[in-house]
């Protein structure tokens, strides 16, 4: 009997030295496999409490002092996005990559796959990894991960890179595509984010206050992101990227960042960089030419000369502000052109039939847009009764003011906000026939209204702003 269970026991401990090799030698093949995805990094999987998973993390550079966590966008690549820079940055930077929950070869599930939360995974892997401040890289959704991480732990950061982040724009914005590339259907496609406004104006605000279907809600509960998102994780985190009010998390960056753009990215257009430049209390804008939405991978080198500086050295003191007198041009006028541009001062300016219109560093005491397209880019716009007056017209602003008794008189018109301060001492936007606002990143102060802004209005009579 003595030795049936003897030998029992042996098989017993066969069988389990059996089982733990094999269990090791799938191990050992799933390391090689996932090694080979990020190369020259080692790789382990390890838990995270947020999602309560696994998550795959690769190292390289271990014992360098400077720390440096990079952070991939939506994709199935998940940290190989970043596979160009690692020769380069792990010879001074200790560099720790992760496949994001719901990416790579990270665990996936119907989950809240929202920037807040990843910033939770992202600080347990922080912790695990590092011992003093470091630096943070984030590409497209991984850039808004990046801030809102930022945000909630500054004293972490030592700086900041956001590559091509979209949303940050309300999704309602004129140039938000980054749904429409995700196959969702809140936000229809759009091929020319500047020409032909007035088309995509109708087509993306006149619906927008019948729609029955709040982000926000779907995002909600594993039902709906199973029924309207067919529980996607690209799908999840693309919509929970998009609809994160960036308000109150942008001031509370401490970090110097630097805002690294393509030039030709039609994902999340050049304007977004540049409000992000606008919103956060110390950032650089660099914008890398002939390039789209993922310039490590489209241009390595170029992308290594634009954030090795700053890695090294950081933004070094900001330029004094020596402000160039505006050209004079009095009172003037554009009447059934196209791609007229208005540089300097003026009295009252009339736009009147004409299409693609661009008003760029100007100050413009009285604005009237009628029957025509414009973009404002960095002016100010007002000083009197009335700043902007604008009849079936569509404007798109970015930066820049508009004041005056009433800030914005409309009809028929649609408007797009983005980092602009809108002052009315009577009213800010006030319609004699419903128009639509959307503000991106605003402040806005009348009787009616006061505050950070980022929503979608639409104003009647009845309902001033």
């Amino acid at each position: 009997m003595k030795r049936c269970r003897h030998n029992a026991r042996s098989a017993a401990w066969i069988l389990a030295a059996f089982v733990i090799a094999m269990q090791g030698a799938h191990a050992a093949e799933e390391a090689a496999e996932l090694e080979e995805r990020v190369p020259g990094m080692e790789v382990q999987r390890m838990e995270e409490p947020v999602f309560k998973g696994s998550v795959v993390v690769y190292e390289a550079g271990r014992g360098n002092s400077r720390g440096i966590l990079l952070v991939h966008g939506i994709g199935s690549e998940g940290a190989r996005d970043f596979r160009e820079q690692i020769d380069w940055l792990q010879k001074s930077y200790h560099v720790v990559a992760v496949d994001l929950p719901g990416f790579g070869q990270s665990d996936k599930a119907n989950v809240l796959y929202s920037p807040g939360n990843y910033a939770l995974v992202l600080k347990h892997i922080a912790g695990r990894f590092f011992d003093r401040p470091f630096a943070l890289v984030g590409h497209s959704m991984g850039a808004v991960v990046s801030l809102c991480y930022a945000a909630a732990y500054p004293e972490d950061v030592e700086r900041l890179v956001v590559v091509d982040a979209p949303g940050v724009l309300h999704r309602h914005a004129f140039t938000s595509q980054y749904l429409a590339h995700l196959g969702l259907e809140f936000v229809p496609s759009v091929i020319d984010p500047v020409g032909g406004l007035a088309k995509l104006a109708r087509r993306l605000l006149a619906p927008l206050e019948r729609l029955n279907v709040d982000p926000e809600l779907v995002l909600s509960t594993a039902k709906l992101r199973e029924r309207m998102l067919g529980a996607d994780p690209a799908k999840i985190a693309g919509l929970a990227a998009v609809s994160e009010d960036l308000s109150p998390v942008l001031p509370k960056v401490a970090a110097e960042t630097l805002v690294v753009w393509g030039a030709q990215d039609t994902i999340a257009p050049l304007r977004t960089g540049r409000v992000l430049v606008l919103k956060l209390p110390r950032a650089s804008l660099a914008v890398i030419e002939r390039v789209g939405h993922e310039p490590m991978l489209e241009a390595p080198l170029r992308f290594r000369a634009a954030i090795e500086p700053f890695l090294e050295r950081g933004l070094g003191p900001a330029p004094a502000a020596a402000e160039a007198p505006l050209e004079q041009h009095g009172d003037a006028s554009c009447l059934g052109k196209r791609d007229a541009l208005f540089e300097g001062e003026y009295g009252k300016l009339t736009i009147e039939k004409c299409q693609e219109v661009h008003i760029r560093n100007a100050h413009v005491r009285e604005l009237r847009v009628v029957d025509s397209d414009v973009t404002i880019d960095d002016s100010r716009i007002g000083g009197g009764r009335i700043g902007i007056n604008a009849r079936n017209a569509t404007i798109m602003m970015t930066g820049g003011r508009i004041d005056g008794d009433t800030a914005i008189s409309a009809l028929s018109s649609r408007l797009d906000l983005a980092a602009v301060e809108v002052e009315g001492r009577e009213a800010a936007v006030e319609s004699q026939k419903r128009s639509y606002v959307v503000f991106s990143l605003s402040r806005v102060k009348s009787p009616h209204i006061e505050g950070d802004v980022h929503g979608f209005f639409a104003v009647t009579e009845k309902n001033p702003l």
